[in-house]
């Protein structure tokens, strides 16, 4: 019983690492995009300065751009692009963020399962609304 146990235990003790990683990743990620959020609402919108210094927060944590199936990330598709002001009827800055998360399926290939072949069977998707507050 024993030698049985111990194996499958073995297996699930590294099995969580991944896990733990993916959800770091996300969080990590959603923090990234929280400060970049409230510098969009310093200015407005969503503009090239706050898209790159988010991009290179994202570097810093392992996210450097990548294309998949011909389109790049991070994407930003569906972001303010223009500039809202403070006393606009509607006020609100959009930040969305999507990125290509790790592809866990491929643990199950270890068990003979039917991973998944793909490099990312999904993605990272954070929308974050804040309140702008330029004023010109």
């Amino acid at each position: 019983m024993t030698l049985f146990l111990l194996p499958l235990l073995l297996f699930l003790m590294f099995a969580i690492v991944p896990v733990f990683v993916y959800s770091m990743k996300g969080a990590h990620m959603n923090t990234a995009v929280s400060h970049a959020l409230k510098e969009a609402e310093a200015v407005g919108y969503v503009s090239p300065e706050v898209a790159a210094r988010l991009n290179d927060r994202l570097a810093a944590l392992g996210m450097v751009g990548v294309t998949v199936n011909g389109t790049g990330y991070p994407s930003y598709a569906g972001s303010t692009a223009g500039k809202v002001l403070r006393d606009a009827a509607d006020p609100t800055v959009k930040l969305a963020v999507k990125y290509p998360a790790p592809n866990l399926s491929r643990m199950l290939r270890a068990i003979g399962g039917q991973g998944g072949g793909e490099a990312a069977e999904g993605f990272y998707y954070i929308v974050l609304y804040g309140r702008s507050e330029a004023y010109e």
